[in-house]
């Protein structure tokens, strides 16, 4: 399990994709309103081909910070790296936020958010100090266990969907409204861009395309079918007012007056979702500031502090929260998405050639 192969990196992709847009979709759907799904579906499809690309380029160069350098020159390349690690912090603090918030609005309401992230960011640290055999076993088995609790909602959830809350489709036309819940979704799923950093330690790349790609589809599709059938049990008007709409839900789910509390499965893609997206991604800033030299004694611990304190002044009251949450769409779209295709489009114009000075011996 030392070693890292394509398999694996699916399974990474998957785990820093699925649970933002699953979790907090009230803010996109505030502009593109009944209609946030197709624009949805017009994210995925961009983020599709750029991940086409990312990946094809990346199997021709393999470590991250050497084809910035590369591709841009070491001080614009230093720039270009540091906003993508800026971004991975801002996730950092997402995941920590988030969780807490979403577990102490609906579950544990009367628990103070500090020792809700005190209960997450110690143990992220404590199996990334473990290495990269633990983080892999635990995103693996974590994503398993996502998966299927998502199949199962979808099922159980299935009689409380109303298609006619779809209609009509595009009946103000396509809005500025949709525009933007575009480019926020685009933003979040460009979070697929917080495993480049993982490709360095692959021993082939040969399959990193086709293994990728099989990643990224079964998460927008995941994405599509979460959103419209979010849609389908509300009607768009009351979701708009939710905080976090699958939570409630999951609520309604009664089964012959005995099969209940649908929202063990949510707390389980919650809480289980968010652990693995922080410890991929304190794990891919980890990579990104050793591959820059950058050498500071307790470093992860340093990190984790920051990011304790500034989950806490987000997630301590639910509009601060989601008024971060609506800077960090953008924040993830510019890091994670225009940053690295652009460096990307001049290392492919460069005929993918990394040079030698720049790769760590």
């Amino acid at each position: 399990m030392d070693s890292l192969n394509t398999k694996h990196l699916g399974f990474i992709i998957v785990g820093v994709m699925v649970v933002s847009l699953k979790t907090y979709p009230s803010i996109f759907i505030r502009n593109g309103g009944r209609d946030t799904w197709l624009s949805m579906i017009v994210a995925a499809f961009i983020i599709i081909l750029f991940m086409l690309f990312m990946l094809k380029a990346f199997s021709k160069g393999k470590s991250m910070v050497p084809i910035f350098f590369s591709a841009m020159g070491k001080p614009i390349g230093t720039v270009c790296i540091c906003i993508f690690a800026l971004a991975l912090f801002a996730t950092l603090v997402e995941s920590a936020a988030v969780e807490a918030n979403a577990m102490r609005t609906n579950m544990l309401q009367n628990t103070p958010i500090w020792f809700l992230i005190l209960m997450f960011i110690p143990p992220a640290v404590y199996t990334v100090k473990k290495g990269k055999a633990a983080v892999l076993v635990v995103t693996i088995i974590a994503m398993v266990l996502v998966s299927i609790s998502g199949m199962n909602l979808a099922v159980l959830t299935t009689k409380y969907k109303k298609t006619e809350y779809l209609l009509p489709i595009l009946g103000n036309g396509i809005t500025w409204g949709m525009g933007k819940a575009m480019i926020q979704m685009l933003g979040l799923f460009g979070c697929a861009a917080i495993s480049f950093p993982y490709v360095k330690d692959l021993k082939e790349t040969k399959k990193l395309v086709k293994h990728g790609m099989i990643a990224v589809l079964f998460v927008v599709q995941m994405e599509i079918v979460a959103m419209t059938g979010t849609i389908m049990t509300f009607e768009v008007d009351l979701v708009e007012n939710m905080s976090y709409p699958k939570l409630l839900q999951t609520q309604l789910v009664d089964y012959f007056r005995f099969l209940e509390s649908g929202e063990l499965f949510v707390m389980l893609q919650i809480v289980g979702g968010w652990y693995i997206k922080h410890i991929l991604t304190l794990y891919a800033l980890l990579i990104v500031l050793k591959e820059l030299n950058i050498k500071v004694k307790y470093l992860i611990y340093w990190i984790s502090g920051f990011a304790f304190v500034a989950a806490y002044l987000a997630a301590d009251n639910l509009f601060i929260l989601f008024e971060f949450l609506e800077y960090y769409t953008y924040i993830s779209l510019v890091g994670f998405v225009i940053i690295p295709l652009l460096v990307m489009i001049v290392f492919a114009a460069r005929g993918y050639k990394v040079k030698e000075c720049f790769v760590k011996k």
